[in-house]
Parts: C-alpha cells; sequence; structure tokens
C-alpha cells in the first residue's frame, strides 16, 4: 500500500471559517476509503473537495493529510443531515468527509483499543476494524449532540413548528437555547484559535489617511476586495466545530438554515424564497430543486391542454426528423424549423391571453 506519510497523525483538525468569500476550508487526516480527492484549480494540491465513491476498490484506499475547500456553511449542515443509525451509514453520510481524527471522546478509544489506533491506517481491513469498534464507543453521543444541535437550530430558525417572538434576535436565542440544554457539556470545549491573514503586505496600498481607509472598507463592505482576515479552529472534536460552525453563521453571517420541503434535510439558501436543496444524493439521482423543477412543470404541461398540446405535436414532428433517411432529413428539418418558428408564436399570443386555448389547439390541428 502506497501511504503518504506512514506517521500516525495527530487526533486534531482545523477548519477556516470564511463568511466573506462563502467558504470554508478544513484539514484532517482522511483515508480515501470509498472517496476520492477532486482538484477544484489544476496544480494547486490546497484546492479540493470529497467525493464519495461507493463502488471504489478498497485495494486503492490510502491515507492523506489534505486540505480541502467546500461552501461555508457545509460542515455544519453535513453534520445536521447525518445518519448516525449505524457505521455504515454514519460513514457515508459523514465520516468520509470529515474523517476520524476528531472522534468524540478519542482518549477512551485509545486506551480500549490500542492496537487498532495505532495500525488504523495500515490497510483497508484495519482501518475498518478500527472504525467500527471506535464508532460504537460513541455512537450514542453522535445521537444525542445530534439531537440537540438539531434542537438549537430548530429553536434559532424557527424551524419545526418552533415559532418564538419576533423581538428576539438570534444571537439570544442561541446562546439561551444552548446554555438551557447544556450544549458544551457533550465535549472538551477548549480549542486552538487563530487569525489567518488573506493578504501579503506587498499587496496593500498607502493607507496614509482615514479616506483612504474608509475607501478600504467600503469595498470590504461591498465584497469587492479579499484582504480579510479568517478565523481558524483546531480541534479534537466533531462536536466543538460544529458548535462553532454555528455559532459563526449566526453571529457573522445573514444566513438562514432551512428545512427542504422535498427531502426534509437542513439546507443553507442562497436565498429567502428557495424552498428545495441541492444537497448530494447517494443514489445519485437528482437534487430536490432540478427534481421538484421538472415536476412541476410537468404538472404545469399535463394540466393545461394548450401546452400539452404542443408538447406533443413537437416530439411527434423532430422524432419524425430524426427517424428521416438521408434523402429527406434536409427538407424535413426545414419543414421542422418553419413549424416552430409559427407554433412558438401562436403559443405565444396563447400565453398572453390574445387567443383561446381551444384557438390555439385549433391550430395545431390544422397546421399538422
Amino acid at each position: 500500500m502506497n501511504l503518504l506519510n506512514i506517521n500516525v497523525p495527530k487526533d486534531r483538525a482545523s477548519m477556516i471559517l470564511d463568511h466573506y468569500t462563502g467558504a470554508e476550508s478544513y484539514s484532517t487526516t482522511l483515508y480515501l476509503y470509498k472517496s476520492n480527492i477532486v482538484f477544484w484549480e489544476e496544480g494547486n494540491k490546497y484546492s479540493a473537495e470529497m467525493e464519495i465513491d461507493l463502488n471504489k476498490n478498497p485495494k486503492k484506499a490510502k491515507m492523506i493529510k489534505q486540505t480541502l475547500a467546500r461552501e461555508y456553511g457545509s460542515f455544519l449542515i453535513t453534520f445536521l443531515n447525518a445518519d448516525f443509525s449505524n457505521a455504515e451509514n454514519a460513514y457515508n453520510t459523514f465520516f468520509v468527509y470529515y474523517g476520524l481524527e476528531c472522534l468524540n471522546h478519542i482518549d477512551n478509544i485509545r486506551k480500549k483499543y490500542p492496537i487498532e489506533y495505532t495500525s488504523r491506517y495500515v490497510s483497508t481491513k484495519k482501518f475498518l476494524d478500527y472504525y467500527n469498534k471506535a464508532f460504537e464507543l460513541v455512537k450514542k453521543d453522535y445521537i444525542k449532540f445530534q439531537k440537540d444541535i438539531r434542537n438549537t437550530v430548530d429553536f434559532v430558525f424557527n424551524l419545526h413548528e418552533n415559532n418564538s417572538s419576533s423581538d428576539l434576535d438570534r444571537v439570544s436565542k442561541f446562546l439561551a437555547y444552548s446554555i438551557a440544554i447544556d450544549l458544551l457539556e457533550h465535549f472538551f470545549s477548549s480549542m486552538r484559535f487563530s487569525i489567518v491573514k488573506g493578504y501579503n503586505k506587498d499587496d496593500i496600498k498607502e493607507y496614509d489617511n482615514n479616506d483612504k481607509i474608509e475607501e478600504l472598507a467600503y469595498e470590504i463592505a461591498n465584497d469587492k476586495t479579499n484582504n480579510m482576515c479568517a478565523y481558524l479552529y483546531e480541534s479534537t472534536s466533531h462536536f466543538a466545530l460544529a458548535y462553532i460552525s454555528l455559532n459563526d453563521l449566526i453571529r457573522n453571517t445573514k444566513k438562514n438554515i432551512s428545512i427542504c420541503q422535498n427531502c426534509g434535510r437542513y439546507f443553507l439558501p442562497s436565498s429567502g424564497k428557495e424552498i428545495y436543496c441541492e444537497l448530494f444524493n447517494l443514489d445519485g439521482s437528482p437534487s430536490c430543486r432540478s427534481y421538484a423543477s421538472r415536476k412541476t412543470y410537468e404538472g404545469k404541461i399535463i394540466d393545461n391542454v394548450a401546452e400539452l398540446t404542443y408538447k406533443r405535436e413537437y416530439q411527434r414532428r423532430i422524432t419524425r426528423v430524426y427517424r428521416s433517411d438521408e434523402t429527406e432529413k434536409t427538407m424535413r428539418q426545414k419543414e421542422f424549423a418553419l413549424w416552430k418558428t409559427k407554433a412558438r408564436k401562436q403559443l405565444s399570443l396563447y400565453r398572453q391571453g390574445k387567443i383561446t386555448q381551444q384557438d390555439f389547439c385549433e391550430w395545431i390541428e390544422k397546421n399538422k
């Protein structure tokens, strides 16, 4: 097996939360079992994301220490939606992306399974042996903390029939609820914190007066510059990182967390009007937003005789073009193009209410 780093890594992960650019990066040790690294920028090993591959050959799995980038809020949303009911589902919905280095109560795991712990990346068999045993030790903790942080999110963002006073701000609601249920009891709250500069001295202009500084402030306020500071958190607990991610989102952004009206999962809408998510589905099916859009469109067509009549005639004509032989194809294409132009004009008149549904259907029938 080709291991990139034979040394057992530290039980710690780091995460950069950058709400200005809408991105978050994290660095942890991953064992590429059922997953691949997909590079965003060619030649840049620090600009990558994790892609799940349930059909991947286990023999090609390897350990890797990697910095990965995802959209801001991804860690929190992934944790909220993860399925911790069993080891396989938990891996496929969460640990495949964020690894095992922040398993809660890692010290207890290391003491109970010292051999499995020290050899966990030697082979796929060793990795799964360690993971399955470790997960059984922390399973109840993950289910309990996920339930508590979900309840916190529901209270703060008025989800699942929560409807608190509009006079309360989100920060106050977050603090009150997390204190009431003692959300911090689930993990050791100590973590490393540092500030990462997003600029070099050479890139900075001469800001020798307040007017120039105000100009920079306007650029920052209008997202016209990346000369920012990002916050880097290092922790030995997924729970701590989930708490910090939620805290950062509530305090430093205006983003809302919503519930998808199709699948029921938590998601971060890009605008206040979105009701369907674009989250990845393990079975490879289209996202809820794509599926809902298609079903809505098809439903409107079925309910509308004129639209359905147009669609059927369009399909009949285009099929005739494709099935025609070479001697007829050119003529059929010209006929189809001419019909389509006239038909779309009639359809436009119908949609504008200038002709009736019966008028349009009669036109289609006469021009078959």
